[in-house]
């Protein structure tokens, strides 16, 4: 029983020390990158230029501006899957740009 909490222990310490060390949305740009690739494919995954976070906003930069267009009509479902793979509350909204 002893070894268990000293794993439960081990897992909060490495949480809280990448908490501290401010690596959460990096952590998580990562998780979701790769996400993303599976969801996409290699074609639109090619035409993803970066990912970031700000204010709880998922930011998408695509280099065609008709991919941009196509994916904003379907938004709402993939921001819902990113959430549901990704298990997290941290971003509430997707901008394509």
């Amino acid at each position: 029983m002893s070894l268990r909490r000293k794993e439960q222990t081990s897992n909060s310490a490495i949480k809280n020390l990448i908490k501290a060390l401010g690596l959460e949305e990096k952590l998580l740009i990562l998780e979701i990158e790769k996400i993303w690739k599976n969801m996409m494919g290699d074609v639109i995954n090619k035409h993803t230029l970066k990912m970031f976070i700000d204010k709880k906003v998922l930011f998408i930069q695509l280099n065609s501006a008709s991919l941009r267009n196509e994916l904003n009509y379907n938004q709402a479902a993939i921001l819902s899957e990113i959430i549901k793979k990704t298990h997290t509350k941290y971003i509430n909204k997707i901008k394509f740009i």
